[in-house]
This record gives C-alpha cells, sequence and structure tokens, in this order.
C-alpha cells in the first residue's frame, strides 16, 4: 500500500478529530444539549474529503459529488438543530464545511498547508469568548475607523498622483497619505489596546500603549493626575517614561518604513536608549507601590477622516517648510522647523525629513534633524510635566529623560560623527 496514502489518511483524521474535538468541549462548556457533532464526526468528515479528492483521480466529478452531498448534509443537520435549539448558530457547520476542504486538500498540496487552515480555524473557533468580550469594548465607531483604514490603505493610497502638484513641487499628494497611513496605523494599534487594556490594567498599560498614540497626551494626562494622587508619583512616573520610550521605537519604525537607507545609524542608539531607560524604569518599578488603578486618557481615534486630513495638512505643511527652508537658508533652515516642529510632534518631522533624504536633502542633514527634532519633543514633555505636575514626578521623569534619550543622543552622535 502506498505511504503517502497511509499519511494523509490518517493525518486527515487527526486534524478532523481536533477541530471535532474544540467543537464537542465548546457544546460541553456552553451546556447545550446537542450539536451537529464531535470528534469522531468531525474525523469521518476530514476522511471523506481526503478519500474523495482522492477518487477523483479515478472517477472524474467525485469530489464534486461529494462536495454537493456534504452540503446537503449539513444544511439538513442545521435546519433539524436549529428545530431542536432555542439558540443556534452556523459556525459548527461552516466549520465542517473547511474540514472537508482540509481534508481533500491533502491529495493536491503539501501536508503544511492543510495542517495551516486547521490551526487557523481552531484559532478562531477558540476566540468565541474574547471577541464576545471584545464586542462589549469597542464600539461601532473604532469598526468604523478599520474600515476607513482599509479605504484610506487600498482605495484612496493606490489613485493619489506621485508626483508633485504645485509648481514649485513641494506637494507630493502620494508621499504625503503614505505618513498618514503608517502613523494612523501604528497610533490605531495603540488606541484599539488602551480600549481594550487600559482601563483595567492600570498606568502601567496606558502608558506603554498609549505612547503609540501619543506620547505628549500621555505625559499631560498623568503630570495632573499627580495632584489628585500624590503617593502615585512613581507609579504616573513610571507610565510617562514607558510612553515617552515607544517615541524612540516609533521613530525608528517611521523611519525604517520610509527610507530604510537612513535608519543604519539610529539601530544601535535606539537600542542603547531603550535598554537604558527601561533598566531606569525596572528600578522604578521594583521600588514604588504597585498600585494598579485604572489611567484613563482621552485619545482622538486616529481614523477619524477630520484627524487623518488634519494629519496629512500638518504633514504636507511640514514637508513644504522644510524643503523651503533648504532651499533658501540651508542645513541650518531644516535644523530651525526641525526644532519647532519637534515641539509639537514627532511624526511629522521624522517622516517629512526621512521621504525629503530621498529627493534632494543630504542623508546627514536629515538624520542631523530627525535627532533634534527628538530632542525638542523630550524637553516639551520635560516642561509640561513641571508646569503641570509635581517636583517629586519631574524629578523622576527628568532622570529617565537624562538617561534614556542622553544615552540615544550621545551614541546617536557618534555613529552619525564615525
Amino acid at each position: 500500500m502506498d505511504p503517502l496514502f497511509i499519511q494523509n489518511s490518517i493525518l486527515s483524521l487527526v486534524l478532523g478529530f481536533l477541530i471535532g474535538l474544540q467543537r464537542e468541549m465548546h457544546t460541553i462548556y456552553s451546556h447545550k444539549t446537542q450539536d451537529f457533532g464531535g470528534a469522531r464526526t468531525f474525523s469521518m468528515i476530514a476522511l471523506f474529503g481526503f478519500l474523495s479528492a482522492w477518487l477523483t483521480t479515478f472517477f472524474p466529478y467525485f469530489f464534486l459529488v461529494a462536495s454537493s452531498v456534504m452540503g446537503l448534509l449539513l444544511i439538513a443537520g442545521y435546519v433539524v438543530n436549529s428545530i431542536q435549539a432555542s439558540e443556534k448558530g452556523s459556525t459548527t457547520e461552516f466549520a465542517a464545511l473547511v474540514t472537508f476542504i482540509i481534508g481533500g486538500m491533502l491529495t493536491s498540496t503539501e501536508p503544511i498547508f492543510p495542517v495551516f487552515i486547521a490551526i487557523i480555524t481552531l484559532s478562531i473557533l477558540n476566540l468565541k469568548d474574547t471577541i464576545k468580550e471584545y464586542e462589549q469594548t469597542l464600539t461601532k465607531q473604532d469598526l468604523g475607523a478599520a474600515i476607513l483604514f482599509l479605504v484610506m490603505t487600498f482605495v484612496i493610497l493606490p489613485i493619489l498622483p506621485d508626483e508633485a502638484i504645485d509648481p514649485m513641487g513641494l506637494i507630493n499628494l502620494h508621499h504625503i497619505w503614505i505618513m498618514v497611513v503608517l502613523v494612523a496605523g501604528i497610533s490605531y494599534f495603540g488606541y484599539i489596546a488602551i480600549r481594550l487594556l487600559g482601563s483595567t490594567n492600570g498606568i502601567g498599560v496606558a502608558g506603554l500603549f498609549g505612547g503609540l498614540v501619543s506620547s505628549t497626551a500621555v505625559a499631560m494626562s498623568m503630570a495632573r493626575r499627580v495632584h489628585e494622587n500624590g503617593f502615585l508619583a512613581k507609579n504616573l512616573a513610571i507610565g510617562i517614561s514607558l510612553a515617552s520610550s515607544m517615541m524612540l521605537i516609533r521613530a525608528g519604525i517611521e523611519i525604517w518604513v520610509i527610507n530604510p537607507d537612513l535608519i543604519h545609524p539610529f539601530i544601535l542608539p535606539i537600542i542603547i536608549g531603550s535598554v537604558c531607560g527601561y533598566g531606569y524604569i525596572g528600578m522604578l518599578y521594583l521600588t514604588s507601590k504597585h498600585e494598579k488603578i485604572a489611567q484613563e486618557i482621552e485619545f482622538k481615534n486616529p481614523f477619524d477622516l477630520k484627524e487623518a486630513l488634519l494629519m496629512g495638512l500638518v504633514f504636507g505643511i511640514t514637508l513644504a517648510f522644510i524643503s523651503l527652508a533648504h532651499r533658501h537658508v540651508g542645513n541650518m533652515g531644516v535644523y530651525a522647523v526641525a526644532s519647532l516642529s519637534g515641539i509639537a510632534d514627532v511624526d511629522a518631522i521624522v517622516l517629512s525629513l526621512s521621504s525629503l533624504a530621498k529627493n534632494g536633502l543630504s542623508p546627514t542633514t536629515a538624520q542631523y534633524g530627525i535627532l533634534i527634532a527628538i530632542l525638542a519633543n523630550t524637553v516639551a514633555k520635560m516642561a509640561l510635566v513641571f508646569f503641570l505636575g509635581k517636583m517629586e514626578l519631574f524629578r523622576f521623569v527628568f532622570i529617565y529623560y537624562f538617561i534614556s534619550v542622553g544615552a540615544f543622543t550621545a551614541s546617536a552622535l557618534f555613529t552619525l560623527h564615525y
């Protein structure tokens, strides 16, 4: 007998058994009286799929006929169970259909492909409770934002002209929209993480994921909160520091996506700055009272249409100012724009300089400009903590910036010079 036939027969039984076992356990833990089938039924379905595909080599259209029979059986099973059960979904029937196809795939592909599909199917089937929790946390607006992201990325971006639209050659809508999609995508990940975790897992999680949205917003919110909870100064400093630690990582990702050649001198400094910063954060954590309290921070949805258009406008203006400054003032003009823009936001200047470094701006000038923007933004956040918070909080945050951003700056100057 063909060893491959034996191998695929056994594999189909195993994969079907695993999927059926998951459905059977779901039925038990959901306190249902019955469902379409369990481990044995799904094993047979997968084996039936494999044998149907295998027999097609001898009897044309056998798999097509078997698929039709399988479909009719699933419809009948769904109708019968719907009559007997008060609540009935169609997940099990569709899982059975996928199991049948997985069995059929074993005759025409490498085993790794049906195994991969089976693992994905098991993962999705096992997410029901988690998805229900997320449905209660996320809003219709959050889902709309995800859809808007797909529209922005796969509908709007491809149709924008990849060339300057103004006589001075300053505005390229395609480049600007790439920046908008990149920044909004990173921010949206942090925004959703905060929606799912921030209200229940305290200051640390709010700071870590809030840094993906806006480290400045985190610094402002937590600096104000120290007046209400002075004994949480170290905890709030940890939150601000974690948010700020994401600034370096976020800037590195943005540079790498827009202009990979520009990131090399920053890789080691980002690692050094992050390691030094997390070391200090770890020390704060070990010496602080671990108060797990909710830390609500109001973030705007980065995929709100108005926010996306505003972001695009900011990027366009920043690009134009840097180009004009470079043309008429030289490097010093670029550095001046970088320092002013960095006070409010790092993303726009980092992405603008990374883009312009591919179109005439010296890579060294762009790299020094990015460094200046990061330093300006750091100073701005320290000023916010100083004026909005308390001296004890400012002292912890200042030490973090001195260690983390200081190490990053020193190593970046070294790598840029040599």
